[in-house]
């Protein structure tokens, strides 16, 4: 039982990561590539609300992973380490995306998602951070 547990651990961020990246590259090639007011940007799902309620839904889902995070603590500590170096990231990619496309967003919604994934980003980075200290302070 042990064993599946970390495997359905690293699957679970493999999950996030893959969603992740995805997001970043298609703010990326919306950034590089569409560039006119008469081309199409792509988009993460059709809908606003959709993208919206997954961002949303992955944001509660990695919260909780956070929040009741099991193993050992250098265990507990690496993970916390590695999903806050991961959200940190997407942070600030999203907040790039957002700030140099401030002048070139047309579509209110994508601005929406960037700040919401921003802010969500942000949060779990956060809670990441303190997790892996909290663990640290236990450590001593």
């Amino acid at each position: 039982m042990r064993w599946f547990m970390m495997i359905a651990e690293w699957l679970f961020f493999l999950y996030v990561l893959i969603c992740l990246l995805i997001f970043n590259m298609i703010h990326l090639g919306n950034l590089l590539y569409v560039d006119m007011p008469n081309e199409k940007p792509m988009t993460v799902t059709s809908s606003f609300a959709q993208t919206s309620l997954f961002i949303i839904g992955i944001g509660v889902a990695c919260f909780l992973y956070m929040r009741y995070l099991r193993g050992s603590k250098v265990y507990k500590r690496s993970k916390a380490a590695i999903w806050g170096s991961l959200f940190a990231c997407h942070a600030l990619a999203s907040g790039f995306y957002l700030l140099m496309r401030h002048e070139l967003i047309w579509n209110q919604q994508e601005a929406m998602e960037l700040l919401l994934s921003t802010l969500i980003s942000c949060i779990l980075t956060i809670q990441a951070v303190s997790k892996y200290y909290m663990c640290k302070m236990t450590d001593n």
